[in-house]
This record gives C-alpha cells, sequence and structure tokens, in this order.
C-alpha cells in the first residue's frame, strides 16, 4: 500500500480546488471563531488563502494595523516537516493584540499548511487604548484553551480523512487486482480454444466464421469479417462475417467493392485507434463506414496479398490495448496457416515449422506432451523461460502434466525456485502425427498474486565509499539553513569539492582503481571532518562538506587540511599517484539562505577555483564572482524550458537503412533532439546535453524524447510500417536514476508501441559508474521487452567481459572508425573484428556515419546490418521524415 499516494488524496481534499470542501473549512471556522470571540483564517504554504477571514472587513482592517502580512509569514516560515512543534506564538506592536499559528499536518508529518488565530485580551488592555467597540472580546485564558482546541480538532479531522481514504484505496486494489485475474484467464481459455482449430478438418470459411465469433464475443467488437480479393484483382468480396447483437450484416456495403477504395488494402497491417492520427482517406472511409476503431491485418498466398481479416469497433472510441493487438494477430497466425494447408497441403514436416512458428510467437508459455505420462514432445522458448531452473521443471512436468485430464481444465503452478505464479490451461488436441496429446499454456500471474511495495525513501549511503549521498545531504543542507536563518546569528557553510582530472585516473587506470580513489577519497575527507562537519559523495567525483555552525578557524583548518592531503600521492595498488582537488566555499544565510541559490554560488566559487589550476580554494565573493554570460544564459533559458513542458525540444529523426534488404531499405530511424530556444535560436546538443546533465534537467528531456519518440513510431507501425523501429539515447545519467525502469515502462503503456520496436542506446561510459548496478538496471530494461544498443563502441574503455554481460541486441560503431575504413587497414580490422564478435555473440551491427559510396562498398562484406549517415539521408524533422519514408 503506498501511503504517500494516499497523504496526496488527503492534501488534495484539503487544499485542492474542491469548493465543496472549502465551505465545509470555511463553515467550521466562522462558526467556532463566533463562539470563542476571535478571529481566523487559513494558509497555504506559499501564503495562498485557504479560507476567507472569519470576520467583518472592517475588523480585519484594524487588526492588519498590528499584525502585518510579513510577521505572518515568518510564522509560516517557522514550521517544519516532521517538527514536534505545531503552534508558534507571534509578538504584535500591542500586548493585548493576540496570535498564534497552528500548524496542519499530514500523516507522515508533512506540513501542509496553517491556521492564523488571533483576538483581543480584554484583560490585557487599558482603559486609554483605543479599540473600535465593534471588535470581538476574549480573555488570555480563553483564547489559549481556544488554539489548544483548534490544534487538537486539526490532528482528529486529518487523521480520519487519511484513514478514510486508505480504507478506499485497499479496496479499490483489491477489486482491480480480482479483474486483472479474470481477464487473463478468459484470455488463456479464448486463445486455447482458437488454437484447438489448428486441427481442425472442417471447411475453412466454416473455421474462418468460428474464429471470427470467438474473437468478437472475447474483444465485445460490433464487426469481424475476412475479405477476399477476386480472381480479376481489383474487386473485393466479404467471405465471412461475426455481428454482435443489435448490428446488420456488411455484406451488401462491400459487395464487389473496389479494392482501391479501401486504404487499408495494401498488403501491410493496420492498428487504429479511436484517437490515433489518420490520413484523409482513412477518416473518409471511417465515416462511410461508421467504424470507430479498426484492427486490419492481411492474409497472404505465395506471398501475394489475398485476404484481409477486419476487426472493427462501431459504437464507441475504442483504444486498442497491446495484449488485445497480439491476440488478433495470434488469431491471424492461424487463419494463415489454415490457408496455407488448405492451398499447399504442406507435408507433415511443414506444418510442424507452420505450427512452431505460431507458438513461438504466441505471447505465452506453450508445451505439448504425451498423454498420461507427462514427456514434452515441444515446448516454446517462453515456456523454457518460465521453468528455466530444473528444479521447478521437473516438479511440473510431475505434477501437471502428469496429471490426467479429460477434456480441459485450468489451474495454477508455483514454481518456488523462480518464485513466480503462473495460470496452467490444458487442453486436449491431435499432434501433427495424429496422436492424441494435450498442449498446456502458461500465463505468469504474479503481478496478480503479489503486491510491490515501494520504497519510500532513499538509502542515505553511497554504496561505493560509505560517505552520506546527495539524498541525505539536501535533507541535511535544507535543515541546516533554516536553522541558521531561524537562529538569527549561525553562519554555517558549504564546501564543493571536485578532483581534477579524476576521468584520465579512471580512464588510464580503470574503474576499479578509480573506485580505490574514491574510497581513498572518502576516508580522508570523513577523517578530516572529525565531529565538527560531515562529509558526503554527491555522485562521480564530486564530494561536499558541510559545516553546521559556522567558525572561521574550523573552516580554515578543514580547507588547509584537504588542500595538503591533495598535495600528497594517493596508494592505489603498488603505485603512488597524484590527483588534486579544486573547492568552492559558501556560507549561510550570508550567501543565501535556499539550497539552489547557495549550491549555484557554490558551483561559481568552483568555476573560479578551477579557473586558477589544480588545488585551489576559493569562497565566494559577490564582488568578484563571475562566470560565463553563455553558461548562465543556457542554464536559465533550459530551465524555463524544461519547466514549460520540453515544448521547446524538438525531436529529428535519421534514417536507419537496413543493407541486407535488397534496395537497402528504411528500417527505421535514430531520435535525436535539437534545443529550438525562443531566446538562444537553435542549440545543438554538444552544447546542452552536459549542461542539462550536470543541472539534472537530462532527466526530464530525456522523457520527452523517449515518449515523442514512441509515438511517432506507434503511428508508424501502425500506418503499413510494423516493422519500423525507432533508436533513443539514454544517457549514463538517466541510467543512474532509481525509476529509469518505471520510466520506460509507462511510456511502453502511455504511447501503445511494441516494446520490440523500440531500441535503447547507451554509450560506454556506463562502465564509469557502478557497473553491476547497470547491467541489473539494463537486464529489467530487457524485460520489458525493448531492444538495447551499445552505442559509440571503440571510443571509451569498456572491457569485453562486461560486453558479454550486458544482454544487448545492438552494437553501433563510431564515425571515427569509418572515416578511412577502405582506406585506413586499422579501421578495417576494426570493423571487421567488432562485426565478427557481434555475429558471435548474435548481435546486429550499425555502423555510424557513412558519408559516401566508397565507404559504403568498403562495408559490403563486414557483416554490417545497418548503416547510419549522411550517404542515405541527415537528421530530419517529423513531417520531413514522414513525408520522405511513411509511403
Amino acid at each position: 500500500m503506498d501511503l504517500t499516494n494516499i497523504e496526496d488524496k488527503v492534501n488534495m481534499f484539503k487544499f485542492g480546488d474542491d469548493d465543496r470542501n472549502r465551505q465545509v473549512m470555511q463553515s467550521m471556522q466562522d462558526l467556532f471563531c463566533r463562539s470563542n470571540h476571535i478571529y481566523g483564517v487559513c494558509y497555504g504554504l506559499t501564503y495562498n488563502k485557504i479560507t476567507e477571514f472569519s470576520g467583518t472587513s472592517d475588523e480585519e482592517a484594524y487588526l492588519r494595523r498590528h499584525i502585518s502580512v510579513e510577521m505572518e509569514k515568518t510564522l509560516i516560515a517557522s514550521f517544519r516537516d516532521d517538527d514536534l512543534e505545531d503552534v508558534i506564538s507571534g509578538d504584535s506592536n500591542q500586548p493585548y493584540i493576540l496570535y498564534k499559528a497552528v500548524a496542519i499536518r499530514g500523516h507522515s508529518g508533512k506540513l501542509l499548511g496553517v491556521w492564523m488565530i488571533s483576538g483581543i485580551a480584554a484583560d490585557l488592555k487599558s482603559d486609554v487604548d483605543n479599540i473600535p467597540s465593534n471588535m470581538r472580546f476574549t480573555t488570555l485564558a480563553d483564547f489559549e484553551n481556544a488554539v489548544h482546541f483548534v490544534e487538537l480538532l486539526t490532528k482528529v479531522y486529518f487523521q480520519e480523512k487519511f484513514h478514510s481514504f486508505l480504507l478506499e484505496d485497499r479496496l479499490e486494489e483489491t477489486q482491480t487486482a480480482q479483474s486483472k485475474l479474470k481477464q487473463m484467464l478468459h484470455r488463456n481459455e479464448v486463445t486455447t480454444e482458437v488454437l484447438k482449430l489448428l486441427e481442425s478438418d472442417g471447411d475453412f470459411n466454416q473455421i474462418a466464421d468460428n474464429v471470427l465469433t470467438l474473437a468478437g464475443e472475447y474483444l465485445g467488437l460490433s464487426h469481424c469479417n475476412l475479405l477476399r480479393l477476386n480472381a480479376d484483382g481489383q474487386t473485393v468480396d466479404l467471405l465471412c462475417e461475426w455481428y454482435g447483437d443489435n448490428y446488420t450484416s456488411m455484406i451488401r456495403q462491400y459487395s464487389k467493392l473496389q479494392s482501391t477504395s479501401i486504404p487499408y488494402f495494401t498488403g501491410r497491417p493496420y492498428t487504429i485507434s479511436s484517437d490515433s492520427l489518420m490520413p484523409e482517406e482513412f477518416t473518409d472511409f471511417f465515416r462511410d463506414f461508421n467504424i470507430s476503431a479498426g484492427v486490419f491485418l492481411p492474409l497472404t498466398v505465395n506471398d501475394e496479398l489475398s485476404m484481409y481479416l477486419g476487426f472493427i469497433e462501431s459504437r464507441r472510441p475504442r483504444k486498442w490495448a497491446v495484449e488485445d493487438v497480439r491476440f488478433l494477430n495470434d488469431v491471424k497466425r492461424v487463419l494463415q496457416t489454415i490457408l496455407l494447408k488448405r492451398i499447399t497441403k504442406n507435408s507433415r514436416a511443414s506444418s510442424y515449422a507452420a505450427i512452431d512458428a505460431i507458438l513461438e510467437n504466441s505471447g505465452c508459455g506453450i508445451c505439448v506432451s504425451d498423454v498420461g505420462h507427462g514427456s514434452v514432445l515441444y515446448s516454446n522458448d517462453t515456456f523454457n523461460n518460465m521453468l528455466v531452473e530444473l528444479s521447478d521443471r521437473m516438479n511440473f512436468e510431475t505434477r501437471v502434466l502428469g496429471e490426467s485430464l479429460e477434456d480441459s481444465d485450468t489451474s495454477e503452478y508455483y514454481a518456488e525456485a523462480a518464485g513466480r505464479w503462473y495460470s496452467v490451461t490444458r487442453a486436449l488436441i491431435r499432434w501433427v502425427d495424429g496422436r492424441e496429446v494435450q498442449m498446456c499454456t502458461l500465463y505468469d500471474i504474479s503481478p496478480m498474486k503479489e503486491y510491490q511495495k515501494k520504497i519510500e525513501e532513499q538509502a542515505n549511503l553511497d554504496d561505493l565509499t560509505g560517505l552520506y549521498n546527495r539524498h541525505r545531504f539536501r535533507k541535511d543542507f535544507q535543515d541546516s539553513i533554516r536553522d541558521a536563518v531561524r537562529s538569527g546569528g549561525d553562519q554555517g557553510s558549504f564546501l564543493c569539492i571536485n578532483l581534477d582530472d579524476f576521468k584520465d585516473i579512471n580512464d588510464g587506470l580503470g574503474h576499479k582503481n578509480g573506485d580505490t580513489l574514491l574510497t581513498l577519497v572518502a576516508k580522508s575527507l570523513k577523517t578530516i571532518c572529525r565531529d565538527t562537519a560531515v562529509a558526503y559523495r554527491l555522485g562521480g567525483d564530486e564530494f561536499a562538506i558541510l559545516v553546521p555552525y559556522y567558525n572561521e578557524s574550523e573552516v580554515k583548518r578543514i580547507t588547509e587540511t584537504i588542500q595538503k592531503g591533495f598535495e600528497q600521492p594517493w596508494a592505489i595498488g603498488e603505485k603512488d599517484y597524484y590527483c588534486t582537488m579544486c573547492m568552492g566555499v559558501v556560507s549561510y544565510p550570508k550567501d543565501g539562505v535556499s539550497e539552489d541559490t547557495l549550491m549555484q554560488r557554490a558551483d561559481y566559487a568552483l568555476f573560479e577555483a578551477k579557473k586558477k589550476g589544480k588545488n585551489q580554494v576559493e569562497t565566494y565573493n559577490a564582488a568578484t564572482s563571475t562566470h560565463s554570460q553563455r553558461r548562465l544564459d543556457l542554464e536559465r533559458c533550459m530551465r524555463e524550458a524544461v519547466a514549460a513542458g520540453c515544448k521547446e525540444f524538438k525531436v529529428y529523426y535519421q534514417p536507419l537503412v537496413d543493407v541486407t534488404k535488397k534496395g537497402h531499405q528504411c528500417c527505421g530511424a535514430e531520435a535525436l533532439v535539437r534545443w529550438d530556444s525562443k531566446d538562444l535560436g537553435m542549440v545543438m546538443p554538444n552544447e546542452f546535453i552536459t549542461l542539462a546533465e550536470y543541472l539534472g534537467l537530462i532527466n526530464s528531456i530525456g522523457e520527452h524524447v523517449l515518449v515523442e519518440a514512441c509515438k511517432r513510431c506507434k503511428f508508424w507501425n501502425d500506418f503499413g510500417h510494423p516493422e519500423y523501429k525507432v533508436n533513443v539515447n539514454l544517457s549514463v545519467v538517466q541510467l543512474q536514476q532509481k525509476n529509469i525502469v518505471d520510466t520506460v515502462r509507462n511510456a511502453l503503456i502511455y504511447t501503445g508501441i511494441y516494446p520490440g520496436n523500440l531500441t535503447l542506446e547507451v554509450t560506454e561510459g556506463i562502465a564509469a559508474g557502478d557497473m553491476d548496478n547497470m547491467i541489473r538496471t539494463m537486464h529489467e530494461l530487457k524485460a520489458l521487452g525493448v531492444r538495447l544498443a551499445l552505442d559509440d563502441f571503440g571510443t571509451g574503455y569498456s572491457s569485453l567481459s562486461y560486453l558479454r554481460e550486458l544482454p544487448l541486441d545492438v552494437i553501433k560503431i563510431d564515425k571515427c572508425f569509418v572515416n578511412e575504413v577502405g582506406e585506413d587497414a586499422f579501421s578495417d580490422a576494426f570493423v571487421k573484428t567488432v562485426a565478427e564478435l557481434a555475429d558471435t555473440i548474435h548481435v546486429n551491427v550499425i555502423v555510424e556515419g557513412v558519408e559516401d559510396a566508397a565507404q559504403e562498398s568498403a562495408l559490403e562484406d563486414m557483416k554490417v546490418h545497418m548503416i547510419q549517415g549522411y550517404l542515405y539521408d541527415q537528421p530530419l524533422t517529423q513531417d520531413e521524415f514522414e513525408s520522405k519514408y511513411l509511403d
């Protein structure tokens, strides 16, 4: 159960735009204030009014003369999340004017808003005090009692709301899980019925009728039909159809219809949802035939178009789910196989091959075994991967396949070694040699069997060095800033440390030795800090030190000790190596009172230190500190562009060409980002990508590019090019995010793209971080069904052992090895060697940067699968690419 989501619902109830809930709060507040002769108003954290002032405008104006807006803002800012203090008193300019702030907190202690309670104490005023007679009067004791009651009422009210939403969410999760399980079991049963028709000896039309009935009733469609291209090659007839209740036959509409008048009659598959973008001819056809959504799949004979399956929804809008499209493609494969058997009268061996092709692409685990003793005659790859552990396989064959079967049954099986639950459907069929066998289908229902608890907070320690990590630093930094501001006199210091030329150490000595250096640096910083400061590793070669209570001599001791320490060599392995650092120092609240401002100014100081050379320390000085104006403009404009939804970041597409096919056909494109800034104009990636990674904005930009590219590829796939794939680059920073797998999964679900048509490109730079974690992340991405490519191969220093562990589908050879291919022996040998290696591990090869025919000719015999470069086309806008390659 995700308690954070529950608290968000409470927040929305309390502070959302729901007028009814605001009215409830207003009524409670007005009644309470009148009854206790006091005044009240509720504010959000940004000083936005949640309720109106309980009193007249004259009364509010009088109190405002003694309690200013700034005084109220100061009280609100004094509260902290997870603080034990829920009531803070304010000081007015008159002793008889009382006002206090009462915190409104969520379940986890998070601050949501503040009640501001004020009153006039009659027992504290003198006769000479000039107070309007229409004001409400209370006493000091009654005022304190009223504030205490508000505090208790607030806690009880929101605790009840939290428990209410918690119960609702639990009920909703249970109902959702039960619904999904029921849908999956139903789909298993229908799929089994369709597959059983493979061995039917009945008439093809009758089999087709049965298949259309099963598909139409299962998906709740309006119409399903099978159109046949007549012998004249020009006209089309309706061979068979199914239609739902309250619908009529469409046989007259399709009788002797010209094939050219049917826009999808092209030999390509089309998946068109109600919200799909459609060319004009499809829009007209859908209107004329009253179609809201449709899936249209071709059947061929001897590689020539013969028929078209149509699955149509007319009565309501429909967006095709991935599972529905996969099911319909299975239906198409079954009819295609039956059609070929009727026409070609294939041998028993060819029948087996056709069945094998269908079952391997069915999307579920399938095995066929002898009746009774459970000996497996056939199993597809999905089944073998589900029961990869020997103990799971043996138990399954004994407990499931060995059980007697009269007709069909459905059960569940738990693979103990793998820790997975499967839905198992068994049915009796005739095998290709005529004997009776049982066919068993497996679907993974583990997600339906268990609830995943999400991690509520990130770990505080850096895995490599043992120092506190960035997550802990941000929390401690915010707390330290707030404490310094509250104290009114204390100062704190933030030391930002960056190693000089660490990349040279990492690349030259290897990442293992680079990690050793980082560990030694961390140990040294921790020793230097002692009990007066705290050291952190922010990521990569970036460290930080917080000195919560400013002491000039202590800060000087720490900075000088660090400088002297970095003047000495570091013992790495059996040798000593030198690596220095630069440091930027800021103090707070003198140099700022927000985390972002202080970190930015520490960066400025660090930048100035690096300009002076190595092993330098620079303290921020507003009068002398400078920074590149271009760098500042880029950062400002980039933050604004990301905050505005990344609309300025445009996706260009450079075609990928399959050189293994005749005519070197386009097989997809690589998505490339360009920044069309409204202030700076067109900015190329080499100028802003590194800055985006440094600022932490690359995740938002990368997610925008990923979603846009998936949407376009889905459009290409739906409109005649199901083979097109799109390649999207992932930076090392994106891969290091804990939610990267969820980000990609959400993009797949949102856009509806077939996962196998998305290729994620990563560079050899992944080896610079925690490689074990990178490998684990890439395997999780691979489990989503996407393809993975290693980009710029040969330009980094990645180990071949890592190459073996990565779940790659593609290796991309960098342009620098192509520039002189055919002319330089090393370039030729490198490309050939990589291609041979890729062929051995069953990985495709893409060569980047091919610009002329001579280079293309030199690559012909090198086992290269795809080429990308200006020889074929430059990166194109969306409209340019689709106009040229989407016919």
